[in-house]
């Protein structure tokens, strides 16, 4: 893992919500500051207890987020690809990080100083409001993942990961899942087999169908919410 001063050459931080919100010249006070991080594949970014003071913006590629058992077991929380942020909570609190992440792919990351993230909160009332609604919203998805894993069969879970690819009200669509199906079903707490067995009945049943390697055709959305819900 290599570590730079960011150069001009960074897509600016604009390009990333909710950094949009502020004007050039607290954006050019934050990139200033940040650090560009290369990471390869596997390379581990953050291990839990960690303390940071910055949070992370992944430019390209993809980070794994993921709690670690005593037995050394994993459980992947979430994937965050291009444009996504990790570790603000922990960096905002001033504690240590929950969750590992690891580079899933070849990724670049800006890290930012939390005091000038801070700043820009206490200075533009939109951008604070963004953050909260930013944070607002992963804690609501936790919770949601936690019914997932929880309360829901492995079919369920399955016909919902799948039916919450489709567009709101969408009966047919064709998604790409965002990482393979060993990750996937680490992400839904299944073992590949089982993910891939619920997966070949839904095919089977007319439900699905492959599109390339990682590719869906969704053909019959309503029944996929259906088999979600009972």
């Amino acid at each position: 893992m290599t570590r730079a001063k960011a150069p001009p050459s960074i897509p600016s931080l604009s390009e990333i919500a909710p950094f949009d919100l502020l004007d050039d010249t607290r954006l050019h006070r934050l990139v200033a500051a940040s650090r560009l991080v290369r990471a390869e594949r596997g390379e581990v970014l953050i291990q839990a207890q960690d303390t940071s003071t910055c949070m992370h913006v992944v430019l390209d590629g993809e980070v794994k987020c993921l709690l670690l058992a005593p037995s050394g077991s994993e459980k992947l929380i979430r994937i965050v690809g291009a444009g996504d942020i990790f570790g603000e909570e922990a960096a905002l609190l001033g504690r240590p990080a929950m969750a590992m992440a690891q580079a899933a792919s070849n990724t670049r990351l800006l890290h930012v100083p939390i005091a000038l993230v801070r700043e820009a909160m206490a200075a533009v009332p939109a951008f604070a409001e963004a953050m909260t609604t930013r944070l607002a919203a992963a804690s609501y998805e936790m919770m949601m993942h936690m019914q997932l894993c929880i309360q829901l069969s492995s079919t369920q879970r399955v016909a919902q990961y799948l039916a919450q690819l489709a567009p709101q009200g969408a009966e047919h669509a064709e998604v790409h899942l965002a990482a393979d199906k060993q990750t996937i079903a680490a992400q839904l707490n299944l073992t590949p087999e089982t993910f891939s067995r619920v997966l070949s009945r839904f095919v089977r049943d007319g439900l699905v169908r492959p599109r390339g390697r990682r590719g869906l055709v969704l053909d019959k959305v309503s029944q996929l919410r259906r088999a979600a819900a009972h």
